[in-house]
């Protein structure tokens, strides 16, 4: 595991493959444009909350955004979303408890 912080670059890289300018970027994240800017310059998080909401706006975790390095951890939403899980066919069966009015009696 190497310490040395590498968001620039990977910022750079993620918001140009995501096709992400830093005003979207921003807007998406809810974090200032000067501070992604600032990012990009290279310059350190001072916000572990702000990087974690940049990080999700790109579908990565912290650890990859500001240091290029992932660790195995838990498949992102969209890896979920677009990986096969299995194949062939798979039968569903969804029940419905089935409740009857109260019938009174007529006296």
């Amino acid at each position: 595991m190497n310490d040395e912080v590498k968001i620039g670059p990977i910022l750079k890289h993620l918001m140009k493959n995501k096709k992400m300018t830093f005003k979207k970027l921003s807007h998406v994240s809810g974090v200032p444009i000067s501070t992604i800017k600032t990012w990009s310059a290279g310059v350190e998080p001072k916000s572990l909350s702000h990087a974690r909401k940049v990080a999700r706006a790109l579908d990565v975790s912290v650890e990859y955004l500001v240091f290029g390095e992932t660790s195995v951890q838990a498949p992102t939403m969209s890896e979920l979303l677009t990986t096969q899980l299995f194949s062939g066919w798979c039968k569903v069966t969804i029940e419905m408890p089935i409740t009857s009015p109260v019938l009174k009696k007529k006296e």
